[in-house]
């Protein structure tokens, strides 16, 4: 019997053991996750963002801060419709109203300005970290039907 009781009570100081371990790791963890999350929004970036629709007008909201491009977005105020497709990123089918044309073979695309004109964005928008005053617009680009390549802004 005496046996016993010292397998129980062995158990019972492995069990506690554990729940002292489990709960100095999840409380790591939580504090290394808080901390992330703060660094994460104090680093918020300001670009200058604008909006070219094809037509002439372009739109500027410069000063607009966001961590990612599409959190810019939001900063703005646009009016964004767009589909997730999960690690992939977020395509976008119409900003502020205007949606793509598929019969006119026009579609949104994002360019980030460098020292040599306009790049195409190589990201999805709420993929892409932005860099502080980095200048990036969004254009209604017409698109070659037989190649699908999309015009640069001028």
């Amino acid at each position: 019997m005496a046996f016993l009781k010292n397998k129980w009570a062995l158990a019972a100081i492995g069990i506690l053991c554990w729940a002292i371990a489990a709960s100095l790791v999840s409380g790591y963890y939580y504090y290394q996750y808080s901390d992330l999350i703060a660094r994460l929004e104090k680093s918020k970036a300001t670009i200058n963002l604008g909006i070219d629709y094809g037509n002439g007008t372009r739109v500027w909201y410069n000063g607009t801060r966001g961590l990612t491009l599409y959190d810019a977005m939001v900063d703005a105020g646009w009016n964004i419709d767009g589909t997730s497709y999960g690690v992939m990123g977020m395509y976008i089918k119409a900003l502020n109203g205007l949606e793509e044309s598929v019969s006119d073979y026009r579609y949104w695309g994002w360019w980030s300005w460098t020292d040599y004109g306009w790049a195409h964005g190589g990201a999805a928008c709420d993929k892409y970290v932005v860099s502080p005053g980095e200048t990036i617009l969004w254009y209604y680009s017409p698109t070659d039907p037989t190649t699908f390549e999309m015009s640069p802004p001028s």
